[in-house]
């Protein structure tokens, strides 16, 4: 039996932990492991599509690298299972070492762009048709032309790199305007903490958010959210909206803070919530 409430203690923990140098240390590694590890994967993805790619533009009897040993695969499926763990364990420590409510997304930049370098360098490699435009028959000599597929297939070697590179520059474009986004919420708080007004709110209504398991049709609460109201310094009433990880809350008069900027006491995005006491930077809910 505990006296001490078990989602305070893990708060507490985490922290006393925000800006630790061994959190910071280990978010690098796990990133640079990320990266690695999908680089690998990329070996392994551009190693499976040489297979297709041979049984699209050669006979099925073409028997070259029959004996080859499946490393690059084997690895590749390594690379990838460890680019997700890597990945989690990056993120989770950045979110940490920053204190932040939920992980940045920037493991998944490092995976795909490790994952487009693995693909195109196994795609230089790839092994060439035996005649371009036939599909040669060895054994029964019934040679036949290559169809639209094999086609696409025979310049997959160009066309899947340069796919791969647009997706990878989409996510980082994607992870920049996050982190941009983040780094203007974080300043907009900051300012709020040092000229801005906290007053007491009310838990006026608490959805849960539930995450069903498709195999046993059972759900379970992964976070709420969360109705306030809160009084600006004119007494005009104000309710906001916000999200938390937090399952615990409950409806109540005074149960929550809201900061906010007195100038402009509507402007959502100058509004934050914490529904603990004496609540720290990170413990103030921003708006979506």
């Amino acid at each position: 039996m505990n006296t001490v409430d078990p989602a305070q203690v893990r708060h507490d923990r985490d922290e006393r932990r925000r800006g630790s140098p061994v959190l910071l240390v280990g978010a690098v590694v796990a990133s640079a492991a990320t990266l690695v590890l999908g680089y690998l994967a990329g070996i392994g993805f551009g190693e499976l599509v040489e297979q297709f790619r041979t049984v699209a533009v050669d006979s099925v009897f073409d028997d070259r690298g029959d004996g080859d040993p499946p490393y690059r695969l084997v690895w590749g499926t390594f690379g990838f299972l460890g680019c997700i763990l890597a990945g989690h364990l990056a993120a989770g420590a950045a979110r940490r070492y920053q204190g932040r409510p939920s992980a940045p997304v920037f493991p998944i930049s490092l995976a795909s762009a490790g994952h487009t370098v693995g693909t195109w360098v196994s795609s230089r490699g790839w092994r060439p048709p035996l005649a371009v435009g036939t599909q040669v028959d060895p054994i029964f000599h019934r040679d036949e032309a290559w169809g639209l597929w094999a086609w696409v297939m025979y310049y997959a070697d160009r066309w899947l790199p340069a796919l791969l590179l647009v997706v990878t520059s989409l996510v980082v474009l994607q992870t920049i305007r996050l982190a941009r986004r983040y780094a203007d919420m974080v300043e907009e708080r900051d300012r709020l903490l040092a000229r801005g007004r906290r007053v007491p709110a009310d838990v006026v209504d608490v959805k849960l958010r539930i995450s069903t398991n498709s195999e046993t049709g059972r759900g379970r609460a992964v976070g709420a959210i969360v109705t306030v109201c809160f009084v600006d310094l004119a007494g005009v009433r104000h309710w906001v909206i916000r999200r938390t990880s937090d399952v615990g809350v409950v409806t109540g008069a005074g149960l929550a803070e809201v900061l906010f900027d007195p100038e402009r006491p509507t402007h959502d995005r100058s509004i934050f919530v914490a529904l603990r006491r004496h609540p720290s930077p990170g413990d103030w809910l921003p708006a979506d």
